[in-house]
């Protein structure tokens, strides 16, 4: 049997000190989500491999590519797909969480893409708190970005969630606003805003949320939501 546990972004930040220092914290099925510090200006550079999503904790971020530049402020994300030139620069600090193919990338992400052609496409920006309040009925995930088979979605709702159960594939549930309790059959932790706990494939979980409350999560595509 495994406990849920859950993490403070927040907290896991004031442990890192050093400019474009990163540290895992999650693992939801084939993605890693890892927290790094964005201060000064990384190198352009490509993955040839993997597509990286880019969402803002704390603090703003710019991030410029070959398809334009992006201001990302905290709730906001974009996907840097494979093969696109990109860097990441702040002024100020800013913490950033990265979600990125943690699997050998050519044997789960397709075919490499070697470049990405100026102008070809603009990188998507993603406010998840707009849109979770944007959504009319509650306890509807919509989907907001997609990554390596796996899908961000933010959704809202007061009261008890239903959701497959038990766990057909890691989910992972970050809260926006609001708070939130998931319950297994071992262990119950509380979720405030910042906090992210991770429901294990198989694990039996409930979810119950209070009023006005947002939440995004991470699964693999098509389980849940659009």
């Amino acid at each position: 049997m495994i406990d849920l546990k859950k993490v403070n972004i927040t907290e896991i930040a004031r442990k890192l000190h050093q400019p474009f220092s990163m540290v895992n914290v999650a693992t939801v099925g084939d993605l890693v989500v890892s927290l790094y510090i964005c201060q000064g200006v990384l190198d352009w550079h490509r993955h040839l491999d993997n597509d990286e999503l880019f969402w803002v904790h704390q603090g703003t971020m710019f991030l410029d590519s070959e398809w334009g530049t992006l201001q990302l402020q905290p709730g906001e994300l974009t996907v840097v797909p494979k093969g696109v030139e990109h860097r990441s620069r702040a002024g100020a600090r800013a913490d950033v969480l990265l979600l990125r193919c943690g699997f050998v990338a050519d044997r789960k992400n397709g075919n490499r893409r070697l470049y990405g052609l100026p102008g070809e496409a603009k990188l998507q920006h993603v406010s998840l708190i707009k849109t979770a309040r944007s959504l009319v009925k509650p306890f509807r995930f919509q989907t907001v970005a997609r990554i390596a088979g796996a899908v961000v979605q933010v959704a809202w709702g007061e009261g008890t969630w239903s959701l497959p159960t038990p766990a057909p594939h890691d989910v992972s549930f970050l809260i926006l606003e609001g708070t939130a309790t998931v319950r297994a059959s071992r262990s119950m932790v509380h979720l405030h805003p910042g906090d992210l706990t991770v429901a294990p494939r198989d694990v039996v979980y409930h979810l119950s949320t209070t009023k006005n409350t947002l939440l995004a999560q991470v699964t693999r595509e098509g389980q849940q939501g659009k």
